[in-house]
């Protein structure tokens, strides 16, 4: 009769060309199988229903590392006696009617499934299928770590409840202000909403949880005459940078916009620029008929790359508030962001008589109401006399005509003969 393994012999097998297994006579269908990378491995083979099964227990632990503390289970390293034990219990289990293959698949389908149903793998997978649509890519990643790098991250979206979320955009709020929370909540909720299309969770964040208010953040700064004939003066001289703040004026655009400028989005001999819907903010591509002083502004970039302002020509321009502080203090202008720069254009396109409809469309403005839904002219040559005026009015700010003075003639002296 054959001997029963031991930790000693086990240890003593050597690696073979091929992988062969060593019964177990201390267990029935229990076996060591012994790889020619020299790892070895228990599995108990077993017929289920007439038909041959194998079930992988786990690693053999190595003699020298002892026996180990806790229950055995599968798929962890296990001693010659935690072998048996699991061996003994998944016989029992198969000669009962259940496969212990079977609840085995059964339980990792289980894990696999909690593990694509965390947090950060359902925002990893959102921002995969999503991100090419998403204008604000990189902002919209940012803030979503910001949330997936707590402890939520690692639970299963479904276990994670609204007083959780809370918590963490209380901790946002406190160490990086209540408008990042809000940007924060807004980007989870938008993922939130999203997953629940695809599946049937519900989102646990309704409405409300904002810190601040969206009326009372809204800006109305516009640069006064003497701002902006300063702003001009100082762009003028101010480089790539200032180039770029000329050219957001005369186009009123958003920042990201006109900062990615790409001569591949120039037409017509760069007098039309169409900017693609992935970067533009309702999604559609649109239009902007350049007037002449915005097209001199690209014809006098340095001809680097696709992009028109950028220090290489192979990225867009960015580090904007380090070169905006440095701006501020060549033109003495306070208190002014870059978006507002297009509220200053807006007011002074009706300043020079251009009629509201046709500015709004300037801006890509959809027009509300039925308008907007049955009106799809793009009135271009409309919007090119628009663009054209409002150049002329920035041309006056900043250099204003001399006054016209007309001398009074002296009545000649004498008498009147």
């Amino acid at each position: 009769m054959a001997r029963a393994l031991t930790p000693i012999t086990i240890a003593a097998l050597k690696a073979r060309p091929a992988r062969y297994e060593i019964s177990d006579p201390g267990c029935a269908g229990l076996r060591v199988v012994v790889f020619p990378s020299r790892k070895k491995s228990f599995v108990v083979r077993y017929r289920f229903r007439g038909l041959q099964r194998k079930l992988t227990l786990g690693r053999c632990l190595d003699g020298k590392q002892g026996e180990p503390a806790d229950t055995p289970e599968l798929d962890t390293p296990l001693s010659l006696a935690a072998a048996r034990e699991l061996a003994t219990k998944a016989l029992r289990q198969a000669r009962a009617g259940s496969d212990p293959c079977a609840a085995k698949q059964r339980q990792r389908q289980e894990e696999r499934a909690a593990e694509s149903d965390t947090l950060v793998a359902i925002a990893t997978e959102y921002l995969r299928r999503e991100g090419p649509r998403l204008r604000t890519l990189n902002q919209r990643k940012a803030d979503l770590d910001l949330v997936c790098a707590s402890v939520l991250g690692r639970l299963p979206v479904a276990e994670i409840r609204r007083a959780q979320f809370v918590r963490v955009f209380d901790h946002i709020a406190d160490h990086n202000g209540p408008v990042r929370a809000d940007r924060v909540l807004s980007a989870t909720k938008t993922l939130l909403a999203w997953h629940g299309n695809r599946s049937d969770y519900v989102s646990v964040l309704g409405r409300g949880l904002r810190r601040t208010s969206i009326q009372e953040r809204a800006r109305s700064r516009i640069l006064s005459d003497d701002e902006l004939r300063a702003v001009w003066i100082a762009a003028e001289q101010g480089g790539t940078f200032g180039a770029y703040v000329r050219f957001m004026l005369l186009t009123c655009t958003r920042r990201g916009e006109a900062a990615g400028l790409r001569q591949s989005e120039l037409s017509d001999n760069g007098a039309t620029w169409v900017i693609p819907g992935s970067r533009y903010k309702n999604g559609q591509d649109t239009l902007i008929p350049l007037s002449k002083a915005a097209q001199a502004i690209i014809a006098a970039q340095p001809k680097l790359g696709d992009f028109v302002f950028s220090a290489t020509g192979e990225r867009a321009l960015g580090g904007f508030d380090e070169r905006k502080q440095e701006f501020d203090e060549a033109c003495g202008v306070r208190g002014w962001r870059i978006h507002d720069l297009r509220r200053s254009a807006r007011t002074l396109l009706s300043r020079a008589g251009v009629v509201p409809d046709i500015a709004e469309r300037c801006l890509g403005h959809a027009l509300a109401g039925i308008r907007g839904t049955y009106d799809r002219f793009e009135y271009i040559a409309e919007k090119r006399d628009a663009f054209e005026a409002l150049a002329a009015l920035l041309a006056r700010i900043v250099h204003p005509p001399a006054d016209v003075v007309v001398p009074i003639r002296r009545a000649k002296s004498g008498r009147r003969k």
